[in-house]
């Protein structure tokens, strides 16, 4: 084979020597988190719909943060669901009438109630029914080999070890701490 030959095959496989064994493993584990997350961001998303209307209406009806406090326990709760409906910022497809009607007002807190007790349930269904063995088996993999294959490419174990930190295996409660559950606000009695 002439020289030039064994250049074309080296340039071949440049691409697939790209960075180390350690670099690539840990790149594998951060893009499947990231993918996992994307994921869960979009489906939380879809679920969060009619929660996002229901809390729209509520707002919309009463208009004001007074007038939640004396729908729901606490001053606390009230607080929330304001904070949550200018954090999701969801536009109503109609418009709505503020009301000073008890009644509509506590309709529209239950109708709020049950939409966020029923993405709870199909939160917690999807998280549970989430496939998370292929992405525990690359952090296992990586807690196993990322340190030996980083010692192996810098030739020391010290420097290997530096910022070192073991990948805990991927929960359907660690998941719940990036993507809660809503807190279903209480009924003034």
């Amino acid at each position: 084979m002439s020289d030039d030959g064994d250049h074309q095959l080296f340039e071949k496989d440049v691409p697939l020597m790209d960075a180390p064994a350690f670099v690539r493993r840990a790149r594998d584990v951060e893009a499947a988190w990231n993918a996992l997350l994307e994921s869960c961001a979009r489906e939380r998303a879809n679920l969060l719909e009619m929660p996002q209307m229901r809390l729209a209406r509520l707002v919309a009806l009463a208009r004001s943060e007074a007038a939640l406090s004396a729908l729901v326990r606490t001053p606390e709760e009230a607080h929330d669901l304001v904070k949550l409906h200018r954090d999701w910022q969801p536009r109503l497809r109609s418009k709505v009438h503020t009301t000073h009607s008890a009644a509509e007002l506590a309709r529209a807190l239950a109708d709020l109630r049950l939409s966020f007790e029923r993405f709870n349930r199909r939160w917690i269904k999807t998280l549970h029914e989430l496939d998370l063995g292929p992405i525990n088996a690359l952090r296992e993999g990586y807690n196993r080999f990322y340190l030996l294959e980083k010692e192996c490419a810098l030739r020391s174990t010290r420097i290997a070890h530096l910022g070192f930190q073991p990948l805990e295996p991927v929960t359907v409660q660690r998941l719940l701490e990036d993507f809660p559950l809503l807190k279903i606000p209480e009924q003034k009695s």
